[in-house]
C-alpha cells in the first residue's frame, strides 16, 4: 500500500488537522531556520517575532498532529488474507516505516544540538535552540504522520 492509496483512507477532519500539521512545521521550520542562519548572537526585534513565530508553529503542529491521530480510527482487522498486497500482522509498508526512522533521526539532532547548546560556558545560544525546534519539529512533524498513517494500514486478524 502506497502514501497516496492511504490518503483517502484518511477522515476528511484528520487530513485538515495533517495539512494544518505540516504547514505548521514548515512555517516553523523555516523560522528556526531564519533565526539559526541569520541571527547574531542577539536577536533583533525581526529575529525575535521570527522566534515567536517558530514557538507558535511548533504549538500548533504538534496539537494538530496529536489531533488528527486522536480522530483516525484503527483501520479494521482482515480476517481472510487474500489480498495480494496484504501485510504480515504488525507488519507496516516501507513508507511508513520510513517515517519512524526520520523521526529517530531528526530527534537525535534535536539531542545532539541541545546538548551542545547546554556544553557551552555562555549557555544555549539562540541559534542552538533555533536549530533544536528545526529538529523537534520535523521530528514530532515525522512521527505524528507515521502514527497518523500506521492507524490506517491494514491489519489481518489474529487467529
Amino acid at each position: 500500500m502506497t502514501m497516496s492509496e492511504m490518503w483517502p483512507l484518511l477522515r476528511p477532519l484528520s487530513r485538515r488537522l495533517a495539512l494544518l500539521g505540516w504547514a505548521s512545521s514548515a512555517a516553523g521550520m523555516a523560522a528556526g531556520l531564519a533565526i539559526a542562519i541569520a541571527s547574531g548572537t542577539r536577536l533583533s526585534p525581526v529575529m525575535s517575532t521570527l522566534q515567536l513565530v517558530a514557538v507558535v508553529s511548533m504549538a500548533v503542529a504538534v496539537t494538530s498532529f496529536i489531533t488528527a491521530t486522536s480522530v483516525q480510527p484503527r483501520s479494521p482487522a482482515r480476517d481472510d488474507g487474500s489480498s495480494p498486497d496484504s501485510l504480515e500482522p504488525g507488519e507496516l509498508p516501507d513508507t511508513v516505516q520510513s517515517f519512524l526512522l526520520g523521526s529517530v533521526a531528526l530527534l537525535a539532532g534535536a539531542v545532539v544540538f541541545a546538548l551542545a547548546g547546554f556544553l557551552l560556558l555562555s549557555g544555549p545560544s539562540e541559534q542552538s535552540v533555533a536549530f533544536c525546534q528545526v529538529f523537534f519539529l520535523g521530528a514530532a512533524a515525522s512521527g505524528f504522520t507515521f502514527m497518523l498513517f500506521s492507524r490506517v494500514v491494514p491489519h489481518r486478524g489474529r487467529n
